[in-house]
């Protein structure tokens, strides 16, 4: 009977051990909140008609290389959930 109480502890050990190192581990690694096609639609409204590269990263969208129709070429950083400009830097022509 002893024996058997001695490897329930062990086990149970064992498996909060597991699980405390397997949680710190997915932390931080979320998906994007929202779908790229739904940015792109931002962006859109914002009146770009193109841009290069749209990636998230840190709780943002990034995009490079967004052209208005006058041609103007912009960098711009937009806050996931709503969708607000953080950041807009314009490109040298």
């Amino acid at each position: 009977m002893i024996d058997v109480s001695r490897i329930v502890r062990l086990a149970s050990a064992v498996a909060v051990l597991g699980i405390a190192t397997a949680i710190p581990a997915s932390a931080g690694h979320r998906a994007p909140p929202e779908d790229p096609a739904i940015v792109a639609e931002r962006l859109r409204h914002m009146g770009f008609v193109e841009w290069r590269d749209l990636r998230w990263s840190h709780g943002y969208w990034k995009v490079n290389d967004a052209r208005r129709e006058n041609g103007h070429v912009y960098d711009l950083k937009i806050e996931a959930g709503s969708f607000d400009l953080v950041k807009l830097t314009r490109e040298r022509d």
